[in-house]
């Protein structure tokens, strides 16, 4: 999924058109502090996390999913909770699930990593799991949503970071959407030239995130769909409850579909024993004030949006990879 569903790893920030514009790192392995001291080290940088990250493509490639994400799974658990990463996702435990105790946050935040070694191994294996999909994958879809999908009407898809997000986009190959993945470029070109690499396993065309909303608007109104993950924290938004506090939401994205009389479809993937899966499409969504101005409908739409993101956090807190934070820092309010 990058979505806007980003194919990449993780919850952060969006530009104004929903695009996952901050999600990026700009260095995977080392201390951005200490590789930003000097240009030589940068480069040094770059040049180990490019021969890393040829290895892991190399080495999960080799293997069957299963063996892969077990391997991954184990990998991330055991680095992934000494990242300055697991304080983030450990913050965002305590803001959603204050009635926990912290023996809890830290046995989730371990299981969060293990579930993001899962993610990054069924993004290089996506390929393999859509050749497979008769095996693998099982589509559950409400009664609105397949008659949607089968019109192929232009859609803004949406998803959240949770469980096997990036799975979900094999629904709308399934039914021959025409999709655009909006992305966030890696500042590694070597990474970046991979990343691409996977982005066109399925003849996307991609949009740049920080190309600003007229891309969007262009392949809406031609009729082509939109996929994206929404459960960031953007750059600019609007401050809406999540979780009963305020969060700054990506609204832009809803707004861009009432002015081009595109859908609203949310779609959730899920992990199924023996490495299946399950990709749940729920009917499009109405807004709830239709007479309201457009601005209002978007914020009224997100608003339901955020209560799916909610029900699937509370369901799988573990499995969701929010390693940013999502709220903003009460001196930011």
């Amino acid at each position: 999924m990058a979505s806007v569903l980003r194919y990449g790893t993780g919850c952060s920030g969006q530009t104004p058109a929903g695009a996952e514009h901050s999600q990026v790192p700009e260095f995977y392995f080392i201390p951005k502090k200490l590789a930003r001291k000097a240009p030589a080290l940068v480069r040094m940088a770059q040049a180990v996390e490019a021969w890393a990250f040829r290895f892991i493509f190399w080495l999960i490639r080799s293997l069957s999913l299963e063996n892969a994400l077990a391997l991954g799974g184990f990998t991330f658990a055991l680095t992934g909770p000494r990242s300055d990463k697991a304080r983030k996702a450990h913050t965002n435990l305590t803001i959603a699930f204050p009635e926990r105790d912290e023996q809890w946050r830290q046995q989730t935040v371990k299981q969060i990593f293990r579930h993001l070694g899962y993610a990054t191994v069924e993004l290089i294996k996506l390929e393999q799991i859509w050749a497979q999909r008769k095996q693998r994958v099982e589509y559950v879809l409400e009664p609105g949503a397949r008659a949607h999908m089968e019109s192929k009407r232009a859609t803004v898809f949406i998803t959240a970071h949770v469980g096997p997000w990036q799975v979900a986009p094999l629904i709308t190959k399934e039914y021959g959407f025409n999709i655009n993945a909006i992305y966030a470029p890696e500042s590694n070109p070597t990474l970046q030239a991979l990343m691409l690499d996977l982005r066109k396993v399925f003849g996307e065309k991609l949009i740049p995130a920080d190309s600003g909303p007229r891309p969007i608007i262009r392949e809406l109104n031609a009729g082509n769909s939109i996929i994206m993950a929404m459960d960031t924290r953007p750059d600019t938004g609007k401050l809406l409850p999540f979780f009963g506090k305020d969060a700054l939401t990506n609204t832009s994205a809803v707004g861009l579909a009432l002015r081009t009389n595109a859908a609203v479809v949310v779609s959730r993937a899920e992990r199924l024993p023996g490495a299946r899966y399950r990709i749940t499409v729920y009917d499009p969504l109405v807004s709830p004030i239709p007479d309201a101005p457009l601005k209002e409908q978007a914020i009224a739409i997100t608003e339901l949006i955020h209560g799916y993101f909610e029900d699937w956090i509370r369901d799988h807190p573990e499995q969701w990879i929010c390693l940013k934070r999502r709220w903003p820092k009460a001196h930011k309010l």
